[in-house]
């Protein structure tokens, strides 16, 4: 099987195949404007397109890709460089080979002694168990909590809250405020970033809002709205930390004021954790979706299961602010 196939980097006449095969298994309008926004204008870069790309050498097709989409990580002020990993697949002919688990270990040797220090990704489950063969460890499950208009459509707000709309910058400034003071690890949230994430997501509209309570600011949260399949879905994409578990009826009765024609509303926590938590009060119903995992490239080691950037340890979803946003 080794001489069957070869991995290296994405070649620009892969696209064709990327964008059906991704048509195929993950998306119904992938096409050529999101891989420009997503994979070649991201304001973070390693210089080329990070995708590898499993080669069938008889055929010298393309049959399975694993994007490594580079992100800049913060924690006490320090900034370092991830990567994660995002919309990979493998061609249906050439499933069960351990094709998936080849592109991971091709990166983190190519990524030996380069800049990026760990790879997370937010897998399906069962794209999850492959990359734990690739050693990469599994370390929380998020899931996916819905609730219908029956649900939020009779909420009403209390204490005085309501949303602003405000415009990136703010939402910038919002952010910085909590980062400068946090211990929290979480995706570094530069004006860059929030302008590429929000002003030019080609694929769903992003609007940011500050919390407001008794006329005192609590925080920011921020939604995207889509319509797909005739269903209008609201998601809430991010927020500051803690924010929610304690005001998320508020959020949700001011969110369905702004947007009437929700149909449904989306939220996505850690499993266990305090926000799903708040939303299973409200009735949203949850179940189960993706597996976070880690893996050490750089300045990261693993131990017993755990992923480790010296005393730290990456893998203690306590230690993250991670959220729908940062899930690509």
């Amino acid at each position: 099987m080794s001489d069957e196939y070869v991995v290296r980097w994405f070649r620009e006449d892969d696209l064709p195949a990327y964008v059906e095969g991704l048509n195929k298994v993950l998306y119904d309008e992938y096409d050529e404007r999101v891989f420009d926004w997503k994979l070649r204008r991201a304001p973070f870069s390693l210089g080329f397109t990070s995708v590898a790309v499993v080669e069938h050498v008889p055929t010298g097709a393309p049959v399975a890709f694993n994007p490594f989409m580079p992100l800049e990580v913060r924690v006490d002020g320090e900034v370092f460089m991830a990567l994660q990993g995002v919309d990979g697949f493998v061609d249906e002919a050439h499933r069960r080979r351990g094709l998936f688990q080849r592109t991971i270990t091709f990166m983190a040797e190519e990524m030996r002694g380069r800049s990026p220090e760990l790879l997370f990704s937010f897998n399906l489950v069962e794209a999850a168990e492959a990359a734990h063969k690739a050693d990469s460890e599994l370390v929380y499950d998020v899931d996916k909590c819905l609730l219908g208009r029956e649900g939020f459509a009779g909420l009403t707000r209390r204490g005085g809250s309501e949303l602003e709309p405000i415009d990136t910058e703010t939402y910038h400034s919002l952010y910085t405020a909590w980062a400068e003071t946090s211990g929290l690890i979480h995706v570094h949230r530069t004006t860059p970033y929030l302008r590429w994430r929000v002003d030019e997501n080609p694929v769903r509209e992003v609007m940011p809002y500050r919390l407001v309570s008794g006329g005192v600011p609590r925080g920011y949260v921020v939604v995207d709205e889509v319509t797909e399949g005739g269903v209008n879905q609201l998601t809430i994409d991010d927020y500051t930390p803690g924010l929610l578990g304690d005001t998320l009826p508020e959020a949700v009765a001011c969110l369905y004021e702004l947007h009437p024609d929700a149909d449904v509303m989306e939220i996505d926590a850690v499993h266990g954790g305090r926000l799903e938590e708040a939303a299973s009060e409200l009735g949203f119903a949850a179940t189960p979706w993706l597996t976070v995992i880690m893996k050490a490239i750089n300045n990261t080691r693993q131990e017993e299961g755990e992923v480790y950037r010296g005393p730290l340890r990456l893998s203690d979803v306590n230690n993250w602010h991670l959220t729908p946003s940062d899930i690509y």
